[in-house]
């Protein structure tokens, strides 16, 4: 790969992100898209790197972890969709299913 296609990639990486509706989107799309667009820099940069006669195993190896930062930026908006959704779709009881003596036993 020639660094003028390099070049091409990096610019072709950005306008892939924002070409998705990023504020229309949810948060999983986002999260994917970030994901996505780190992987493929880092890919890109380790070509790059090669290109510049440094070693580009050092951004191979950094890509999986750079990707991962997104899953950390999202940890806890996912986490509450994940403990909001389960509410949301079962309403809570408000009162029990036994009867009064079964709750309270027989009378005295």
């Amino acid at each position: 790969m020639s660094i003028p296609v390099i070049r091409s990639n990096l610019h072709d990486h950005v306008e892939e992100l924002f070409s998705a509706d990023l504020l229309r989107s949810n948060d999983a799309e986002n999260q994917r898209a970030l994901k996505t667009f780190l992987s493929s820099t880092y890919s890109s940069l380790a070509s790059l790197t090669w290109h510049l006669g440094a070693d580009g195993h050092v951004f191979q190896r950094e890509a999986a972890p750079a990707a991962e930062i997104a899953d950390e930026a999202y940890f806890e908006r996912n986490l509450e969709h994940q403990f909001s959704a389960g509410r949301d779709d079962q309403p809570q009881k408000s009162h029990g299913t036994h009867n009064h003596r079964q709750q309270f036993g027989g009378s005295l």
